[in-house]
């Protein structure tokens, strides 16, 4: 039995091998081919599925952002989340106002006064940032301007002490009093802030007039104050005037006590509620100071 094995070896071992190495090859081949199939059906789920899930992704995070403004760690860019968010905010502004959310009063929205005032004055309070900001970053204009040459001569030799008997800008009573140290109520704006200057009540067309002696050195328009006049009176005081019309006055005439400067006006969108007045203010060295200082009735 040995030696016919033996044998068959000797004469068909070479053939036997052969074969064998030819299977060997056909079988590597076979798992090349396996393989190959397998990495290129992974290359093409990795390079198209992720994006299809990523966009889903972005979109049901966008979507549950906008809905629900969940706050977390959201795998999307820092930008994205950014923009979602001001977007939330922007949606949430319009259904809220004064605190309450437009559920609240959905069926009074429509026709609603007292909706459009509280809009107004929410505006008008934005208006009122945007003009103290732009106010601070002019601060550099706003000296080179007092550096320019005057188109007008300066009267010489105003002298003010502050103790003389002036004259009202008008007779009525104050609907805002002064009040640089405290905040008080303004009821068109909704808020407490800081006033200037004071306001006193008088019909639309009474006339305004100038307190004392002195030259007009500015007339602007305003949109908190309207038109406003402002009149030197020497030794560093500047009375202000606002809230007038028909302006009887130009920049640089002189004046004297009881000179009707203007009439009263409408009062602007930020003083609806409180009625017609005049705006008084008092300067000395260019800050505000208690009107009541030196107004003293004859």
């Amino acid at each position: 039995m040995k030696n016919s094995i033996r044998d068959f070896w000797k004469m068909n071992g070479f053939y036997v091998s052969f074969g064998l190495g030819i299977v060997a090859l056909v079988a590597a081949l076979a798992i090349y081919n396996v393989n190959s199939r397998k990495s290129s059906q992974n290359q093409n789920i990795n390079l198209n599925e992720p994006i299809e899930s990523n966009i889903a992704r972005m979109d049901s995070t966008k979507d549950m952002d906008l809905d629900t403004n969940i706050d977390g760690d959201l795998d999307v860019p820092m930008d994205m989340q950014q923009s979602t968010k001001n977007e939330s905010v922007a949606v949430d502004s319009d259904r809220v106002v004064s605190g309450q959310n437009v559920a609240d009063s959905s069926t009074e929205r429509m026709g609603n006064t007292l909706f459009d005032e509280q809009e107004m004055g929410e505006s008008i309070v934005e208006e009122i940032a945007a003009e103290d900001s732009e106010t601070e970053g002019n601060e550099d204009v706003q000296e080179t301007m007092a550096d320019e040459v005057l188109s007008y001569a300066p009267i010489e030799g105003l002298t003010f002490l502050g103790m003389e008997e002036v004259s009202m800008p008008v007779l009525g009573n104050t609907i805002l009093p002064y009040s640089m140290d405290t905040t008080i109520y303004f009821k068109t704006l909704g808020l407490y802030r800081c006033n200037p200057g004071m306001l006193l009540q008088a019909p639309v067309g009474t006339d305004v007039v100038s307190i004392w002696h002195g030259q007009v050195t500015d007339i602007q328009d305003s949109k908190e104050y309207g038109k406003l006049v402002t009149v030197n009176l020497g030794s560093g005081y500047e009375m202000i005037y606002g809230q007038l019309q028909d302006i009887r006055v130009s920049v640089g005439e002189e004046v004297y006590k009881d000179t009707i400067l203007g009439t009263v006006a409408e009062p602007t969108a930020y003083y609806q509620e409180e009625g017609p007045h005049v705006f008084f203010e008092v300067k000395k060295d260019g800050t505000p100071i208690n009107p009541l200082d030196i107004l003293q009735l004859e």
